[in-house]
């Protein structure tokens, strides 16, 4: 008997209330692409790009979704009876106003363990932010899982942005999962030792390459490469988070570059895999199947793929974490 759950995470592509007719057919597809994938699953969900100008804005399109997927995004406040959405929201310091919001979802047999729920708004640590919420699937513990968006703009602070996500999951007992736009490349590695997701970025001359790439100083004219940092920091053990892709050895796939922009122009990064969910050791070694959910619909949807991992919870052994390798990539 396996205790199945699977863990998603998503990308939404600026969603607010829609109002206009395309607003809401896009709107419609997220629902379905997300109401199929979870369809007589447990499990959870993070999304990114929930937009709003506050929290309450934002909070009404959290309700919003999980009412039309039929999932759950309510916890309880840490140290309080109040119930509150799974949400963090970006500094408003970083843009007009409080745009830009993370959020978690669970399908309704899922427990969040009350007092769990930790949100990390965006400033000093994040850009935008992250939640987390340990939850009670009915396996041999409850376990943590949680929702972040990457510094978009700066290879630097997503290492800096790297090391909060990990404090997450540094307690003696932690064992979970985070679902994100990393906004950057993995480093795992193959047999062979070729990277599983190759430097995407050769031969690619635009704007936004330098908020992706390493230039060298001593050689102004050679080829820049893709920065990994971030993901070469999250990987170490012990107390790391891994992706689960590389290591079942899934034939990669990308979960962004399909989408064109309001004047038809195509992604200037290409296709490029960066959305992906990532669990400490023991979790991860309980995943069995890696999903990028394609189709029509789904691409129509937003400008990145809903990504999903299942994992065995019956797999993992109750207790406290012990030291270990590294599963192998």
């Amino acid at each position: 008997m396996t205790k199945e759950f699977r863990f998603g995470t998503y990308n939404l592509l600026n969603l607010g209330l829609p109002r206009s007719a395309q607003e809401k057919e896009r709107y419609g597809y997220l629902v379905e692409t997300v109401t199929e994938a979870f369809r007589n699953r447990q499990g959870a969900l993070a999304v990114q790009e929930i937009t709003g100008d506050s929290r309450a804005d934002a909070s009404r399109v959290l309700r919003m979704l999980a009412d039309d997927t039929g999932l759950v995004a309510q916890a309880s406040r840490p140290q309080g009876r109040r119930i509150v959405p799974a949400l963090a929201s970006q500094h408003p310091g970083t843009c007009d106003s409080v745009r830009f919001h993370v959020a978690l979802l669970w399908t309704p047999d899922v427990e969040a363990v009350p007092n769990s729920l930790r949100r990390y708004d965006g400033g000093v640590d994040f850009w935008h932010g992250m939640v987390t919420v340990t939850l009670d699937a009915g396996g041999p513990t409850p376990t943590k899982w949680g929702a972040y968006h990457a510094n978009p703009f700066s290879p630097t602070r997503r290492v800096e942005e790297a090391r909060r996500v990990l404090s997450a999951f540094q307690g003696e007992d932690d064992q979970g999962a985070i679902g994100a736009d990393w906004n950057s490349l993995d480093a795992s590695r193959r047999a062979d030792g070729s990277y599983y997701d190759a430097d995407r970025y050769a031969g690619q001359q635009h704007r936004k390459l330098r908020y992706q790439v390493d230039f060298d100083p001593a050689r102004p004219d050679a080829p820049p490469v893709a920065n990994r940092d971030a993901a070469v920091f999250l990987s170490q053990e012990p107390g790391g988070l891994h992706d689960p892709a590389p290591l079942l050895d899934v034939a990669w796939e990308p979960s962004c570059g399909h989408w064109l922009d309001g004047q038809g122009r195509p992604d200037a990064f290409g296709p490029r895999r960066i959305d992906t969910t990532r669990a400490t050791l023991r979790l991860a070694r309980t995943a069995y199947a890696h999903t990028t959910h394609h189709g029509p619909k789904a691409k129509a949807a937003s400008d990145h793929l809903l990504v999903t991992t299942d994992y065995d919870l019956d797999r993992m052994p109750a207790g406290p974490a012990q030291p270990g390798s590294p599963p192998a990539s």
